[in-house]
C-alpha cells in the first residue's frame, strides 16, 4: 500500500525538520508510537538505528527502525527492519517563509486481516497518518 499525505506547519523549516527527524520525537506525536529508544552508537543521520513500540489494533508491536537519509532541511526517510507492518517512510520538507510543508510519501505493507481489507484500510492507516499530522501541526506552532 502506498499513499502521500502533508501538513504545513507555521514554524521555520529547521524547526520542523529537527523535531520530526527526531525519532525520540514520535511518541509525542504519533497516537501509535509509545516508545522509541536507539540503539545505535550513532546519534543521527544515515544508518542510525531505534527500537520503537507501538500499540497497533492488534495488540503491542516493536520494531527497529534505521534511518536512510538525513539531509538536513529537506529529507528524512526511515524504514523498519524488523517486526510487524513493514514500512518506508519519505519525509520532503519545503521552505515556504514562515511555513514549513512536510510531504510524506509511505509504503507500508499490510499482512493478515488489515492486508485481506486492502482499501479499507489503506484509508484506515492514512487517516491515521493525517491524524497525527494534525498534533503535529498543533505542538509544533
Amino acid at each position: 500500500m502506498n499513499f502521500e499525505t502533508s501538513v504545513r506547519i507555521e514554524r521555520p523549516v529547521d524547526v520542523v525538520f529537527d523535531y520530526v527527524a527526531d525519532p525520540r520525537n514520535f511518541p509525542r506525536w504519533n497516537s501509535a508510537v509509545q516508545a522509541v529508544r536507539q540503539t545505535s552508537p550513532r546519534t543521527e543521520g544515515d544508518g542510525a538505528t531505534y527500537s520503537m513500540v507501538r500499540e497497533l489494533p492488534g495488540g503491542r508491536a516493536e520494531n527497529d527502525l534505521e534511518v536512510l537519509a538525513l539531509r538536513r532541511p529537506t529529507e528524512f526517510d526511515i524504514r523498519t527492519t524488523s517486526g510487524p507492518t513493514p514500512f518506508v517512510y519519505r519525509y520532503c520538507f519545503t521552505d515556504e517563509g514562515s511555513t514549513t510543508l512536510v510531504e510524506l510519501t509511505a509504503e507500508v505493507e499490510l499482512g493478515g486481516l488489515a492486508g485481506a481489507l486492502g482499501p479499507l484500510a489503506s484509508r484506515a492507516v492514512k487517516r491515521g497518518v493525517d491524524s497525527n499530522f494534525a498534533d503535529l501541526k498543533r505542538i509544533l506552532e
